[in-house]
Parts: structure tokens; C-alpha cells; sequence
């Protein structure tokens, strides 16, 4: 395991047990095992190394969005299913780095908010927009929905059943029994409100 990666590891796990103000560049050189030099050769402040845990989480999410865009049927409904479902079970593998960051957020730090936007995920936002552009073209998806609203609206489906999951799991004759299944009702109801009336209903969906 390389220096860089125990550092990601140890700041990973610190960060999401106690906050990232809350942690040391010192605590996590020796939860890696490492001087504190070797963290600062590797990241030059806290800052950098909370990005850059956020970062890792958000690769294969960011690299299979790319992925979907440059797919012959990208325009389809399928390919968006197939993000939203993707985007779920990426949350799940890295459930402690999403809560991190939705508890950091709430501490109103713009300068690292904007610093996670513009380095994080802004690319990942960028490939969804041109994802659901690509079905508007088609004639899939309305065309007077704004795709920057219609890409959050996705994303924050699964956002919320993570965070709020214990207390809808709880309701009186709930209808949350497995987050993966109400993940992909909700789902369900966010495209029938985003797709063309005259659009034909897509095979499963």
C-alpha cells in the first residue's frame, strides 16, 4: 500500500468519525503509520487532503458517468436508470464519506463548498447534464426542464434515503422496506415527471 493511500485511508476514517476541524494532520500521520512530513509531501494542508478523500469516493460514479455520455443509447431512459442505479450502489460502498460531506456542508465553510464544486464534483455534473441534454434531444425528456435542476433532482434521491433512511424505515405503514427498491420508485416518479407525454414507455421502465 502506497504512503498516499494510507494517508486517504487514515484521513478517511478520522474525518467521518469525528469532522475534518476535529482531526490532525498529526493524528492522521499516525494512524498511517507515517511522519507528519510525509503527509505534507503528499497534500499541503487539510483542506487538500479532505478534497482529495472526497475525490477518491467519487471516481467510479465520475468515471462511469463518462462512460454512459459516450454510450449509443445515452439518450435513452435505460442509460439514465442505469446511472441513478450506479450512483446508488456508489453511495452505499462509500456511505461514510457521503455523510462526511453532507455534515460539513451544514457548517456553512463556502470556501470549502465551492472548493468541492469546482474540483469534486463539478465534472460529474457536467457529464449528467450532457447525459439528460442528450435525451432532450431525442425527444425522450421535456425540453423546457432546466438539466442542471433535472441532474440534482437525480442525485439527491439517493442523497436523502442515505441520510434519512432510520427515520422512513420507522413511519406507520411505511412503504420503505428496502432503500434500493424506494430508491428506484422515486426514481420512477421524478422521470415520469421529466419525460415527453408523447414519449413511448420504455421496455421495464
Amino acid at each position: 500500500m502506497s504512503g498516499e493511500t494510507k494517508i486517504l485511508d487514515a484521513a478517511a476514517s478520522l474525518f467521518s468519525a469525528r469532522g475534518v476541524d476535529a482531526v490532525s494532520i498529526r493524528e492522521i500521520a499516525e494512524a498511517a503509520g507515517i511522519s507528519k512530513a510525509t503527509v505534507f509531501h503528499y497534500f499541503d494542508s487539510k483542506d487538500t487532503l479532505y478534497q482529495a478523500v472526497v475525490r477518491r469516493s467519487c471516481e467510479g460514479i465520475g468515471a462511469y458517468v463518462e462512460q454512459l455520455v459516450a454510450r449509443e443509447d445515452s439518450h435513452s431512459l435505460a442509460a439514465l436508470a442505469d446511472y441513478h442505479r450506479r450512483d446508488f450502489e456508489e453511495m452505499q460502498a462509500h456511505a461514510d464519506v457521503v455523510r462526511l460531506v453532507l455534515r460539513e456542508l451544514t457548517l456553512g465553510h463556502d470556501r470549502q463548498a465551492r472548493a468541492l464544486a469546482e474540483d469534486v464534483f463539478g465534472g460529474q455534473f457536467i457529464h449528467l447534464r450532457r447525459l439528460l441534454e442528450k435525451s432532450q434531444q431525442a425527444g425522450t425528456l421535456r425540453s423546457d426542464i432546466d438539466t442542471g435542476v433535472a441532474a440534482v433532482s437525480m442525485v439527491s434521491i439517493n442523497l436523502f434515503l442515505l441520510l434519512v433512511w432510520p427515520v422512513l424505515r420507522h413511519l406507520p405503514d411505511t412503504p420503505f422496506v428496502r432503500m434500493d427498491t424506494a430508491a428506484e420508485s422515486m426514481f420512477s416518479l421524478l422521470i415520469h415527471g421529466l419525460k415527453e407525454s408523447n414519449h413511448p414507455k420504455e421496455q421495464g421502465k
